[in-house]
């Protein structure tokens, strides 16, 4: 009887021997997405652009901060951007310059420029507006007044003034900006941040924020 139920116990126990349990954990879907957005966008656009001012006489790069005089209904500054990394372009006309540096691109074509202005209000509004085309800077007018100029393609020796939204169209480049204290520019309580940026496809943008390489900002500060 005894050798029976030894034998009875032991089978109870070998029955119960326990197995070693590994644990995997299962992503969640936002996880899953994250992960995807991260490894399919790549940015491969190398095109370098900087921002630059011909107010001396020579064209320079602005430095990525600067201060200048905010007064009410007067221009801040006029800034152009061009395909290029170099502190100074030197002298000329800014039509050569610019043509100059952009043919160095072979596949210029497939981008297309854009600028952004972004700072804030008194009341926490703040505004981040990306702007390709005059009408993108209308809303913000009473606070800083922005003028598009088509710079790198008007005649040489000839006056000429901004782009109107009217005058926009696929063969005209915003190379130049000239930013303006708007009458209510007291209201504005950051500083300006300007960018000039290029992209190819919509996936360079998160939010409509720019998430590419290649772009030059400028933050300024009111002296």
């Amino acid at each position: 009887m005894k050798k029976i139920l030894i034998l009875v116990i032991c089978l109870l126990l070998c029955g119960c021997k326990s197995e070693n349990i590994i644990e995997e954990k299962i992503p969640s879907n936002n996880e899953v997405k994250n992960e995807e957005i991260i490894n399919q966008y790549k940015d491969l656009n190398e095109t370098i652009i900087s921002i630059y001012d011909d107010s001396t006489g020579k064209l320079l790069k602005v430095d990525n901060t600067i201060y200048l005089p905010w007064e009410k209904k007067k221009d801040i500054t006029v800034l152009s951007f061009v395909y290029s990394n170099e502190a100074d372009l030197g002298s000329g006309y800014f039509q050569d310059i610019w043509h100059n540096y952009a043919n160095q691109i072979t596949d210029l074509h497939n981008y297309t420029n854009m600028w952004n202005v972004t700072f804030e209000l008194k009341d926490g509004t703040i505004i981040n507006q990306n702007i390709d085309s005059p009408e993108d800077v209308e809303y913000f007018y009473d606070y800083l007044e922005i003028y598009l100029y088509n710079s790198a393609k008007v005649p040489k020796n000839t006056w000429y003034s901004h782009v109107t939204k009217e005058q926009m169209n696929n063969e005209i480049i915003l190379t130049t900006i000239k930013l303006t204290a708007g009458s209510k520019y007291d209201e504005i309580t950051s500083s300006i941040k300007l960018t000039a940026f290029t992209y190819d496809t919509l996936d360079d943008f998160e939010n409509d924020v720019y998430i590419g390489n290649s772009k030059y900002l400028v933050e300024i500060f009111k002296k």
